[in-house]
């Protein structure tokens, strides 16, 4: 039997990307952007050379907690300059292109639309958790 309570809860309002719903500034959206472009290849890379946390750990001249980290995804907890010293450390290339923005590149500043039909919330008996928390939750 299908869950009707599922159903009727109401929308969110968002632009479709999850990092502005979430209250992240454009320049905390673009820096874990780039980490991501980081990343993405030194995970690739890893997962070639079959390395485990402790072999990663004394490649890239950490502790293997932050392997383990590094290997979840964590990339809040990296800086950029240290995500590039990975990439170096693994002898990867990295390329960096700055040009002027194309039309297509420029940040959308459309209207924002309902997902679903939004209906009046009831008051919930848990208090709301505060922006703060949501972002801290997002990066970890």
């Amino acid at each position: 039997m299908p869950n009707t309570k599922a159903a009727s809860k109401s929308g969110h309002i968002t632009t479709g990307n999850l990092l502005e719903a979430l209250g992240f500034s454009a320049q905390e959206i673009r820096e874990t952007e780039i980490k991501h472009d980081l990343w993405v290849p030194i995970r690739a890379e890893i997962e070639a050379r079959k390395l485990t946390q402790v072999q990663l750990a004394k490649l890239l001249q950490i502790h293997q907690p932050d392997a383990s980290l590094l290997l979840r995804g964590q990339i809040a907890r990296f800086s950029i300059t240290r995500l590039l010293q990975f990439a170096d450390r693994l002898q990867l290339a990295v390329t960096l292109t700055v040009a002027p923005r194309t039309q297509t590149q420029l940040p959308s500043r459309t209207a924002r639309i309902p997902l679903r039909k939004v209906s009046p919330r009831r008051p919930s008996a848990k208090p709301a958790a505060s922006p703060q928390t949501a972002r801290s939750a997002a990066l970890a």
